[in-house]
């Protein structure tokens, strides 16, 4: 799976329902920006602008989205560090730490 997401620019989740994405914590890993469709929680873990775009889930602004990223190039590298902090283990630990019985 490491060979795909580091040969990607781009990770496009181009769902038409969904609750969470196991591929969004893959593309923070390997720190690639994404592409997401607003539905589900996906809009909760991918901040528009910041990390890739949130688009409505029709081709158009699906491909709108990827014309965009292909010709402007937009830097996402710092929003995406930043980000991915919020999934890391250290928080992970944290939050069960802190549930009480």
């Amino acid at each position: 799976m490491k060979n795909y997401f580091c040969a990607a620019d781009l990770i496009v989740q181009p769902y038409k329902s969904a609750t969470q994405s196991g591929v969004t914590q893959i593309g923070y890993h390997f720190e690639k920006p994404m592409l997401v469709t607003d539905v589900g929680g996906l809009s909760e873990i991918i901040p528009n602008g910041k990390v890739g775009y949130v688009v409505n889930p029709v081709k158009e602004d699906i491909t709108n989205a990827m014309l965009d990223f292909l010709e402007n190039k937009p830097d996402f590298s710092q929003g995406i560090r930043e980000e991915k902090q919020k999934y890391g283990w250290d928080k992970l630990i944290v939050a069960i730490n802190s549930i009480t019985y």
